[in-house]
């Protein structure tokens, strides 16, 4: 079995992950052509009721496209077959509100992960934290005045997340569907 890995990035670059299984991926800056594929990969990840919209993700790719990369599996049939994706928003809030996490202030000093999403047939295999680990590396280069990077997740993907260096802060104020949600952050050393 593959070794999970991250290489060290910097501004600009994309990087080669790769899975738990040693397939390869490229995790570059996302295109305006992706959108539509991730858009659909979103739906399938996620409820209804908690799905981004199409329109989220283009306005998160035109606003913020520092702050949003995908995974590109290598070697495939497919011309750019895509794998996952991270995406998030820049907010000036110190915690997450509805409102800090459906704008993007471009001077804003903490990050917003809205997803993190890995095709269904893709789960499981360690594409996840590779993008994860990797998206976390390249985002002081991409984005040098965030300081800290906060999401929201279901109770049962607090060790996903803690596991990539995340400190749990508590159940969130945030209603977005019908189960709770718990805060997380992370720090970028300085």
């Amino acid at each position: 079995m593959g070794k999970l890995f991250a290489s060290r990035a910097s501004v600009g670059e994309s990087s080669r992950i790769q899975d738990k299984a040693g397939e390869e991926y490229l995790f570059r800056f996302v295109a305006s052509e992706d959108v539509d594929t991730i858009a659909s990969i979103e739906s399938e990840g996620y409820p209804a009721d908690e799905a981004a919209s199409l329109e989220s993700m283009r306005f998160r790719q035109e606003e913020a496209p520092s702050a949003f990369m995908v995974a590109i599996r290598q070697g495939s049939d497919e011309q750019d077959e895509i794998g996952g994706y991270v995406c998030g928003t820049c907010t000036t809030a110190s915690t997450l509100e509805h409102e800090s996490m459906s704008n993007h202030v471009p001077e804003g000093k903490t990050l917003c992960i809205h997803s993190v999403c890995v095709r269904k047939d893709l789960m499981r295999k360690g594409l996840g934290s590779a993008m994860l680990k990797t998206y976390l590396k390249h985002m002081p280069g991409a984005l040098p005045l965030v300081k800290e990077c906060r999401l929201i997740c279901k109770e049962h993907l607090v060790g996903f997340y803690t596991e990539a260096g995340f400190r749990l802060d508590g159940e969130s104020d945030i209603v977005h569907g019908k189960d709770p949600w718990f805060e997380l952050s992370y720090f970028f050393e300085e």
